[in-house]
């Protein structure tokens, strides 16, 4: 009950501060039931503080836009972009009782962290920006954009998740922290590259798609989905060969 009233309660708070649509303040309940009712209190503040801290970055770019609504609120397809794959592990460990699994639930938050962290403090149209496939300049928010300042974020991003989770989860270890911390840094590249590669293309899911010629149109989101996956996938296997 009390994991309920509290996501419940940050769902709202997060829908009047205009940081999360109605849909997306809805996921981001459902989302908190699991990490804090079916994961712990430590996984819990780490997902606020990816919330908090993405939403705050947000904010203070879009403020300066005349898009600030459009930019700056979150809807569902994005919250569950970054927040599935730690319901998922999370799941996993509850029932497996397998820390790999929720070091693997805290990489794709940290992915989630390095990737926004990423696009918020490099998007700024002074700052140099190179494709990641083939590294010419291109235009700073151009999809599969890199930059120095981009690139820093990320690391921090990245970092600071691996931290706190050293910090607070006695049951992961130094080592699985600092993978954590380096496979959430990566996962923000995979999602540049993927953005090359897949953003606006169509893919032929039947089961997925609700067209008649059975094709999906990868969005952001989807990129985002894949990358996060591919940081905590990253965590089991380098953790197992270890």
């Amino acid at each position: 009950m009390i994991a309920i009233l509290l996501a419940t309660i940050f769902g709202i708070i997060a829908f009047l501060l205009n940081w999360l649509t109605y849909d997306g303040a809805l996921a981001a309940a459902i989302f908190g039931v699991i990490s804090y009712g079916i994961g712990s209190w430590e996984v819990a503040i780490i997902v606020l503080f990816f919330f908090v801290s993405a939403s705050l970055l947000s904010k203070d770019i879009a403020a300066t836009e005349d898009s600030f609504s459009v930019k700056f609120r979150r809807d569902g397809r994005q919250v569950w972009a970054n927040g599935f794959w730690l319901c998922l592990w999370i799941l996993i460990w509850f029932i497996s009782e397998n820390s790999l699994f929720l070091a693997a639930s805290v990489a794709s938050i940290a992915a989630a962290t390095a990737d926004t962290w990423a696009t918020e403090l490099g998007s700024n149209p002074k700052n140099k920006t190179y494709l990641i496939t083939n590294l010419n300049e291109v235009t700073s928010g151009t999809d599969g954009g890199i930059s120095y300042k981009g690139s820093l974020g990320a690391l921090f991003g990245a970092a600071t998740i691996s931290a706190i989770c050293w910090l607070l989860i006695g049951e992961i270890s130094l080592l699985i922290c600092i993978i954590i911390g380096f496979t959430g840094f990566l996962g923000c590249f995979v999602d540049s590259f993927l953005g090359v590669k897949l953003q606006g293309s169509s893919l032929k899911i039947p089961l997925l798609s609700n067209n008649e010629n059975g094709k999906i149109t990868v969005s952001n989101n989807i990129v985002n989905w894949l990358s996060t996956g591919v940081a905590s996938v990253l965590v089991l296997l380098i953790t197992l060969i270890i």
